[in-house]
């Protein structure tokens, strides 16, 4: 993400991030502008000065995109840009995608710039979304190893959920690493993705960890140790357990306990679930 005063936010609405590949750059089939009153007018001569600064990819060479944008201002933001892209899924992937896949990006700029640098900047980082978003829905693992070491929190969060879904144990060394990332949300989901690598030795990590972050987190730790198992965990979930000042987090370790105990932790997404989910987009 980048700071002030450039600061980029992407909300996923059916799409993920992922970096370029590669190959031509995406057709930009037309840009529009919403104005306040809600209407939309063509703003089409964007098109070739857009098109010009995009990135190769060969995920998405010659897909038709189609984008609009809104621009607000503030005393207290500045510009804020809104921008949201939008392709056709490719027909093998509609079952996990949907028929259309969109991503859409929030460009808040304190200083000046012209609108079409930032509508530029913006359609870049919604495209490296619809990008990532195809070639994780073809479960392309060396695509899935490049976004967990990307610098945005967002695209490796998006990779992290292809990973608790599709392939935590194998991923569990890279997903390890991640349990002490400064995003919260980075962390909170690879513990998560660690509980499911079947391999107890993992719950070490989890648990150094666990006195390390917050409430969230803390939550997925237990769940995570839960299932694990393993001596280390469950020495770990009594203390828990026992000793845990907040109240909602003793009741998480207790209920978290009770579940490894009895060997019924809580179970992974079935198929038919993931691909709902992924045709929904992310949450």
């Amino acid at each position: 993400m980048l700071c002030r005063p450039l600061v980029l936010a992407l909300m996923l609405l059916a799409g993920a991030c992922g970096g370029t590949s590669g190959g031509d750059a995406a057709r930009i089939a037309g840009i529009s502008q919403r104005l306040e009153d809600g209407s939309m007018v063509d703003a089409s001569q964007m098109v070739p000065l857009v098109t010009a600064k995009l990135p190769e990819s060969a995920a998405l060479a010659g897909v038709g995109v189609s984008m609009w944008f809104e621009e607000r201002r503030s005393a207290e933001v500045g510009r804020e840009l809104f921008l949201q892209a939008e392709i056709d899924a490719p027909t093998g992937l509609r079952g996990r995608l949907g028929a259309r896949v969109s991503a859409s990006v929030l460009l808040e700029r304190e200083d000046e710039a012209s609108l079409v640098e930032d509508v530029t900047i913006a359609a870049g980082r919604a495209l490296a979304v619809l990008e990532a978003r195809l070639l994780l829905a073809q479960d392309d693992e060396a695509a899935a190893r490049r976004l967990l070491a990307d610098e945005d929190a967002e695209l490796v969060i998006l990779a992290l959920e292809w990973v608790r879904e599709r392939a935590p144990v194998s991923f569990a060394p890279a997903t390890a690493a991640l349990v002490s990332h400064e995003d919260e949300r980075v962390a909170g989901l690879a513990i998560e993705c660690l509980g499911y690598a079947e391999d107890p030795s993992y719950a070490r990590i989890i648990i150094r960890q666990a006195q390390l972050i917050r409430r969230g987190p803390t939550r997925e730790a237990y769940r995570a140790l839960a299932r694990l198992g393993g001596q280390e965990a469950l020495g770990f979930l009594r203390f828990a357990a026992a000793n845990e000042d907040d109240s909602i987090l003793r009741e998480e370790a207790e209920r978290a306990l009770r579940a490894a105990l009895v060997g019924d932790p809580w179970r992974r997404s079935s198929p038919q679930e993931t691909a709902t989910r992924l045709a929904r987009g992310h949450r």
